[in-house]
């Protein structure tokens, strides 16, 4: 309580020094305020000109067009291009559609020129997607009104200048991509091709892998061992009962309609015939089962006509005996099985020695066709990539071309301009109001901190409490002046002046004030009248 007592009793002291010292406030002001209401007078006004424009990015043909085409965020686009207008290329088109390039008059004054247009020059969001606000402020409202249109216009053909920069760009890029990707094609194509010539046959059927296909021709293998195995065996039965037979018994018979007397090969023969024909019908003369049966029917031929020559002797030697003799007809047909069998085990030899050999080759060939398996899998792997990488462009090329189509129909973007550039009638600023009012502030603010320094300088005392803070000594009394009139007069005179000199300068500032909307009045009537 006591340290708050003490900070109030220190205010106090503090504000009864200034208040004593209140010429400093009265003569600070009228030194400070005068300068500053004449700079704020002189200055010039300033015109504001502005455009509101609104950017339609949704049209009817987006739907329409959605998954033929190549779809753009424009929204974003033209977020980008707004916040890229105030560049410098675009800032100096500006400058020099305006003719603000004349008054520059080097290099250095034309940077200036280019900064200051980057500063004045606002571009703002209106609080809706998409909806624009473009103002700049000049002493000169034509100047204003040119400057904000070409802006304006800068910032539609930033737009459809980029739309048709980034079409060509697409189209370079596809023509270039799809002109090497087609070379791609063709170099895999042609690899594909000479493997396909040089190593296709040593592959297996595409209808089983290499391994099932071994497997599948040891089998076939097997089971033609066991055929061969179950032939033989028939063929050594067969043999051994033909060792048992004799081989003619009774009247020999010939052969209807001939002389020629009938031999036990004829049956067979025949049958080796009918058999040679059903080959015949299944496969070629230079098929191994063919071959055999080609070869059993001649030698059985041999054999026949060996047998007819033994029978014309014996008959020559004799003739009354040649008659009574005939064939065995059971070691005929056993002459007819063993040959039959011997000509099926020939066979189902050339089968076991063809599947044998087939089995070795592709053993051989067990350590080479999963490499060259490998390499045509990569081929087709590279092959496949590149088509449909190639298809791919081809396919985003048409969509390119009908996307620029559908941004030349200018259907794509549209701006509306919703308030073209204008001038208002009355400035826009500088607010001098608000700047007279900024620099009867500072000035009484100012004259306060000099008259607080100089009280904090050279004191006053005016309690005796503080002289019992400045000093160790008691205070026993207080003794009032003996002329106080005087002093009340003196104090009253004071006041006297201040009041008037305060008043004075708030006078001034009134008067001020009025002036100014009294001003801008008369100039907004200037401005109607020459229009």
């Amino acid at each position: 309580m006591k340290e708050l007592q003490q900070a109030i009793e220190l205010l106090y002291t503090y504000l009864q020094g200034v208040w004593l010292r209140r010429r400093y406030i009265v003569i600070t002001a009228w030194l400070f305020c005068p300068l500053g209401w004449l700079y704020v007078y002189n200055m010039p006004p300033t015109f504001e000109a502005s455009a509101k424009l609104y950017v339609e990015t949704s049209t009817v043909l987006e739907p329409l067009l959605r998954g033929l085409t190549l779809t753009k965020n424009s929204s974003d686009e033209i977020k980008l291009i707004a916040r890229t207008l105030l560049s410098r290329p675009n800032l100096e088109k500006i400058a020099r559609a305006t003719d603000l390039d004349i008054e520059a008059k080097d290099d250095k004054a034309f940077e200036g020129l280019i900064d200051g247009l980057q500063k004045q020059i606002q571009i703002s969001s209106a609080g809706r997607e998409n909806l624009y606000v473009i103002a700049y402020n000049n002493p000169k409202p034509q100047l204003a009104l040119k400057v904000v249109q070409e802006t304006l216009n800068t910032f539609v053909e930033s737009q459809l200048g980029s739309s048709r920069a980034d079409s060509q760009t697409a189209e370079r890029f596809f023509e270039k991509e799809i002109a090497d990707y087609e070379r791609r094609l063709v170099a895999a194509e042609i690899r594909l091709s000479d493997f396909k010539k040089n190593k296709m046959a040593m592959l297996p059927s595409s209808e089983s892998n290499y391994y099932g296909q071994i497997s599948a021709e040891k089998q076939k293998l097997e089971e033609a061992k066991l055929v061969l195995r179950e032939l033989e065996t028939r063929l050594a039965s067969a043999q051994s009962q033909l060792t048992g037979e004799e081989p003619v018994f009774g009247v020999m018979p010939y052969s209807s309609g001939s002389n020629v007397p009938m031999t036990q090969y004829d049956d067979r023969i025949r049958t080796l015939k009918a058999q040679l024909d059903n080959l015949l019908i299944r496969f070629t003369e230079q098929h191994p089962d063919v071959l055999e049966v080609k070869r059993r029917t001649e030698q059985l031929e041999n054999q026949r006509q060996e047998e007819l020559a033994q029978i014309a002797k014996m008959s020559a030697e004799n003739p009354g005996q040649s008659a009574s003799l005939n064939q065995n007809s059971f070691y005929q047909e056993l002459r007819i099985s063993v040959s039959r069998l011997s000509s099926e085990v020939a066979s189902a030899k050339v089968r076991v020695q063809a599947y044998t050999a087939k089995v070795a080759d592709l053993e051989s060939k067990l350590n080479l066709i999963p490499e060259i398996e490998a390499e045509f899998t990569g081929l087709n792997r590279d092959y496949d990539i590149t088509k449909s990488k190639y298809e791919a462009l081809l396919a985003r090329r048409e969509s390119a071309e009908l996307s620029r189509r559908a941004n030349a129909s200018d259907q794509d973007v549209q701006f509306n301009v919703i308030e073209p550039p204008r001038v208002p009638l009355t400035p826009s600023g500088p607010n001098r109001g608000l700047f007279y009012t900024l620099v009867l502030i500072v000035g009484i603010g100012l004259g306060v901190f000099i008259a607080f320094l100089r009280s904090l300088i050279s004191p006053v005392l005016s309690r005796a409490s503080q002289l019992k803070v400045i000093s160790d000594y008691p205070v026993f009394g207080v003794v009032s002046h003996t002329d106080k009139r005087k002093i009340l007069k003196q104090i009253r005179l004071h006041f006297f002046y201040f009041s008037l000199l305060s008043g004075g300068l708030l006078l001034c500032y009134v008067a001020l004030l009025s002036n100014e909307v009294l001003f801008g009045r008369s100039a907004e009537l200037l401005l109607r009248g020459i229009k």
